[in-house]
């Protein structure tokens, strides 16, 4: 059970952040004054993504137990491309400026 509860939680973060990326991306209207930590915390949420999804492709990848960690390795996947997706944005954002 607590296998579950972890794979809940996880794919459940990685569509939050995909649903606030893509309505982030597509927003419309006036922009207001842009605060200089935005493109900051962007990039560093990328990187967050990406370590995190390394971490859990190298665990789930590297072990000998292969047939249960195919939910790990599904996680590491979305977390990888979460966080690229994340960071092509944070710095396409950052060149328009």
């Amino acid at each position: 059970m607590p296998g579950f509860a972890l794979k809940t939680v996880i794919i459940v973060i990685a569509i939050a952040l995909l649903v606030i990326v893509v309505a982030r991306a597509f927003r419309r209207g006036p922009v207001e004054a842009p605060g200089q930590r935005m493109p900051l915390l962007g990039v560093l949420s990328a990187a967050a993504l990406l370590a995190v999804g390394f971490l859990l492709a190298l665990i789930s990848f590297t072990s000998q137990y292969t047939a249960d960690l195919l939910p790990l390795r599904i996680a590491a996947v979305v977390a990888v491309v979460a966080g690229a997706v994340v960071l092509l944005i944070s710095t396409r954002r950052a060149r328009r400026r």
